[in-house]
C-alpha cells in the first residue's frame, strides 16, 4: 500500500464526482454502523481522514488496473483495499473518553462490518440457523485479524471470496 503522497495528479484522473459520491457513500455506511453499534455518544467519523481513506484506495487501484491492464475490479478487491485503509488510517474517532472494553478497536469493527456485509452480499437471512454459530466464529476470527494481524489486502479479498464460495457450496 502506497504511503501518503501528493495526490493532486490522482484527483485530475479521476471524475471529481465520482469521488466525491464514494465519499459520501463510505461516510454514510461509517455513520450508519456509528449508530447500529450504538457508538454515537462516543464515536464520529473524521471526515478529512475518510478522504485519506478514500484517496489511498485509488492510489492503490489505478496501480493495480494500470499494472494488469484492466478497466476494472471485482467487488471483492474494492471491498478488500478500503477495509485495509480503514484499518491503517483509523477515520472513526473518538469525541469523548469511554470506558467500555468495545470501543478500543472501533476501526477494525468497523471493517469487520464492511467485510461481513461483502461476504453477505443479501443479508444475514440468508445464513441458515444452523450455521449461525460458525458464522459467530468467522466475524470473531475477522475482528482477531483486524486487531493483531497486518492488514494486508490480498488477504482480505482472499477471505471475502472464500467466505463467499462457502456459502455457494452450503446452499446446494
Amino acid at each position: 500500500m502506497a504511503e501518503r503522497q501528493d495526490y493532486r495528479e490522482l484527483i485530475q484522473n479521476h471524475d471529481e464526482e465520482e469521488l466525491k459520491q464514494r465519499f459520501i457513500e463510505l461516510k454514510k455506511t461509517a455513520d450508519d454502523f456509528i449508530e447500529q453499534s450504538h457508538f454515537q455518544e462516543t464515536v464520529f467519523c473524521n471526515e478529512r481522514i475518510l478522504m485519506q481513506v478514500i484517496l489511498d484506495y485509488y492510489s492503490d487501484i489505478d496501480r493495480l488496473k494500470a499494472f494488469h491492464g484492466i478497466e476494472r475490479v471485482r467487488t471483492e478487491k474494492i471491498f478488500a483495499y478500503t477495509i485495509a485503509w480503514i484499518v491503517k488510517r483509523k477515520p472513526l474517532q473518538y469525541n469523548s473518553n469511554s470506558y467500555d472494553e468495545k470501543d478500543i478497536f472501533v476501526n477494525e469493527r468497523f471493517a469487520a462490518y464492511l467485510m461481513l456485509s461483502e461476504c453477505l452480499c443479501c443479508g444475514e437471512e440468508n445464513v441458515s440457523l444452523e450455521h449461525k454459530d460458525k458464522l459467530k466464529e468467522y466475524v470473531d476470527l475477522l475482528f482477531y485479524y483486524f486487531k493483531y494481524r497486518e492488514c494486508n489486502p490480498q488477504v482480505v479479498e482472499l477471505a471475502i471470496a472464500s467466505f463467499k464460495m462457502g456459502t455457494l457450496v452450503l446452499k446446494k
